[in-house]
């Protein structure tokens, strides 16, 4: 068998049979200095690196398909270790005493929890960041955080309190929006079905970035801010609340809305009480409110008020809200 590099990139695609690739492995580790050998196996390594979180946060939704896990509600583990795949193939003893596979970061377990509905979840981080997610949030995170920035992964909303390390930032992934944070306290919700995104900044320094016609942009906020960046149009406004009177949702399982539109309203209360509400009015749906419910309301009162104050009808059926303008009332 003439083994040249396109046998051993066929090897490393994983495409021989078990007993050519027994010859390649021999091969390999008989000519692991040999320049081309090892100019080819640097660039598959360079390939398979997964030194960056987008590429762990890409291999754990890989594993969560192919186990048919979906969104549940678990706390998955998931091992990463680079080229894992690739190297399998291989026999350990062979390449791994003759290349330089110190330029692989160690294995780093990563963790992700989906909240249920009606529920909230505390979690404190490996650097003692603590952080309260609402309901059906969900978020990725290491066991350690090993690199130059703090760095997680985030679908929902989440109350946050950040360790202080001046020297590496702390950064939330959520779709196509970040957040880099250098110690603070703030509450942010970022649902990928929402289409407002809010950051409120309750102390410390944090940095919003958004896209935008002209590339990412970052908006930094002091304590007091309030951001929201609103999906569909692009368009961001910034606004001011007193902290001091700001009760966020890990408190008593409080409700602030701030100019939000009823659409985003009707699935924050759905998350939070677990039950179907069905904006039915599409007239309505853009419509924002200005209101906040901090003595325990029910689902019933918080409907009752947000009717009253916007010229709402709210009706139930078959164990389904709906809610409609006070012109298109319908029967259920």
């Amino acid at each position: 068998m003439d083994i040249d590099l396109k046998t051993i990139q066929a090897y490393l695609d994983g495409s021989l049979p078990d007993d050519e690739s027994q010859l390649v492995q021999a091969y390999l580790a008989e000519h692991i200095s040999d320049p081309e050998v090892n100019t080819l196996l640097d660039k598959e390594f360079d390939k398979c690196r997964t030194d960056s979180l987008s590429s762990a946060r890409e291999a754990l939704s890989i594993t969560r398909r192919r186990l048919g896990l979906g969104r549940g509600r678990l706390v998955l583990t998931l091992t990463r270790v680079a080229a894992v795949t690739l190297l399998a193939l291989m026999v350990p003893g062979l390449l791994y005493t003759g290349y330089r596979l110190h330029r692989e970061p160690a294995p780093v377990a990563w963790h992700e929890i989906t909240v249920p509905t009606a529920q909230t979840r505390q979690i404190t981080l490996p650097d003692g960041t603590r952080l309260m997610l609402n309901a059906e949030s969900r978020m990725t995170w290491p066991e350690k955080f090993t690199g130059e920035a703090r760095e997680i992964f985030l679908e929902g909303e989440i109350r946050a309190s950040v360790a202080k390390d001046p020297g590496r930032p702390f950064i939330i992934h959520s779709d196509d929006v970040d957040i880099k944070v250098y110690g603070t306290t703030f509450n942010f919700k970022s649902y990928k079905g929402d289409s407002m995104v809010q950051l409120m900044l309750e102390e410390g320094s944090v940095g919003l970035g958004i896209p935008g016609s002209g590339g990412r942009r970052e908006v930094r906020l002091t304590p007091g801010d309030i951001a929201q960046f609103d999906r569909p149009s692009g368009e961001l406004s910034l606004g001011r609340v007193d902290p001091r009177s700001f009760k966020p949702f890990s408190e008593d399982r409080s409700f602030s809305f701030f100019n939000v539109p009823l659409s985003d309203i009707a699935s924050e209360l759905e998350r939070s009480f677990g039950e179907e509400i069905v904006v039915a009015d599409p007239e309505i749906t853009s419509r924002r409110f200005l209101a906040f419910f901090t003595n325990h309301e029910t689902l019933d009162q918080i409907l009752a008020m947000l009717a009253a104050n916007g010229g709402l009808n709210v009706t139930r059926s078959g164990g389904v809200v709906y809610i409609n303008g006070k012109k298109h009332t319908k029967t259920y």
